[in-house]
């Protein structure tokens, strides 16, 4: 049976304490918890599947070696969030550096999707896939972490509020939002996944 929102807010809480006391298996089983939820995260931002997984990396590094400023262990999935969200930001920065350094022309981001990532859903083609991501990619920012979140992360409205800080109700109203752009957005996608 899954965990409801204050059992697992529970046992991260407890994770993080152990983890703070020095056991670092309890960090390792808050990446195992957590892991999809910072790739997919990082696939919202940066098209490489290696990348993403190295932004990943680079988060968890980072909340690691800063868990001690975490304010309230219940928000681990929120504060973590926003650390991802800052490393493909990092990264991002980083790789359009390195190409203007070396004489290449900076890739804009909204451009970044040149290699879809292997598909979650076997029965969809690299090009549905692409529009999916581009589609999602071109929600607000808040939107696009609250849409991994809820699909990926599978966390109900009140958890992710939980993690956010956010009342419940305004989470409902922003998921509202996103799902009605990109019911939308994605008319001619189902058009052409239905025939």
């Amino acid at each position: 049976m899954p965990d409801g929102p204050k059992q697992t807010m529970t046992r991260d809480e407890q994770l993080i304490r152990s983890a703070l006391a020095g056991e670092t298996a309890a960090f390792g089983t808050l990446v195992e918890r957590y892991w999809k939820l910072v790739v997919a995260m990082a696939l919202t931002r940066i098209a490489d599947p290696a990348e993403a997984e190295d932004v990943a990396q680079e988060s968890f590094l980072k909340a690691y070696s800063h868990l001690h400023t975490l304010r309230d262990p219940s928000r681990f999935a929120g504060w973590l969030s926003r650390i991802a969200v800052q490393q493909c930001t990092n990264s991002l920065r980083r790789s359009a550096r390195c190409k203007t350094a070396f004489g290449c022309k900076a890739t804009p981001l909204d451009e970044l999707d040149a290699k879809p990532a292997e598909p979650a859903n076997p029965g969809l083609t690299q090009s549905q896939i692409h529009f999916v991501r581009q589609t999602v990619l071109r929600l607000p920012e808040k939107f696009q972490s609250l849409i991994v979140m809820r699909f990926v992360a599978g966390l109900s409205a009140g958890q992710i509020a939980g993690q956010l800080g956010k009342r419940p109700g305004t989470v409902r109203v922003w998921l509202h939002r996103a799902y009605k752009i990109l019911r939308k957005d994605l008319a001619p996608f189902f058009e052409e996944v239905e025939s």
